[in-house]
């Protein structure tokens, strides 16, 4: 009789641990998890120096922290992953909206603060979205970024983004990948 009581516990704990790690039920199998900290691939200024960028990431089911350091200078944003949206700080201190979410494979952030690029000008809405993709392998993360003003004319807008806030860039993990699995159990403290 103990020996039955033992081999139910065990089947329910076991069940309980692999509920837990399942995570949400309906939840897709392949939505990666982008926590770890990633550094920018072979950019370098006009100069020659390796430009030192980087993002750390940290991921909830309800939001991703994401900090990027970017020659020395840092910062913060939390992107709500439910639909609602966020604060944003710019690299250069616009403050905005932003909001996220996870398609598929692919992890999508958008953000929008407003300028104003001469005191006397109108202010003017600055829009990007970036595209996260990890490989199958999780050793490369890209990031796919387009940039639009949505006050200005299609081309203006066109002619500026392109100049300034679109492309692609490929970051590798620094050291061990984050936990881009579902569940991860921790023995021993």
């Amino acid at each position: 009789m103990t020996r039955q009581i033992s081999n139910l516990v065990v089947c329910v704990v076991c069940i309980g641990f692999l509920m837990a790690c399942s995570g949400t039920p309906g939840m897709a199998a392949d939505k990666a998890n982008y926590s770890g900290k990633y550094s920018l691939q072979g950019r370098k200024t006009a100069s020659g120096n390796k430009i030192d960028s980087t993002i750390e990431v940290v991921q909830s089911d309800d939001h991703i922290e994401i900090t990027r350091v970017e020659q020395g200078s840092r910062t913060t944003n939390r992107y709500p992953l439910k639909g609602s949206e966020g604060t944003y700080t710019s690299p250069s201190g616009l403050v905005g909206k932003c909001k996220a979410q996870l398609k598929d494979k692919y992890l999508v952030l958008e953000a929008e603060v407003t300028s104003k690029p001469w005191p006397n000008a109108p202010p003017v809405r600055i829009h990007t979205k970036e595209r996260w993709q990890l490989s199958s392998d999780a050793k490369t993360l890209t990031v796919k970024s387009d940039m639009d003003f949505p006050d200005a004319p299609r081309d203006v807008s066109s002619a500026i983004a392109g100049e300034y806030g679109s492309g692609t860039q490929k970051y590798t993990p620094n050291g061990v990948p984050g936990n881009h699995s579902r569940c991860a159990v921790n023995v021993g403290s």
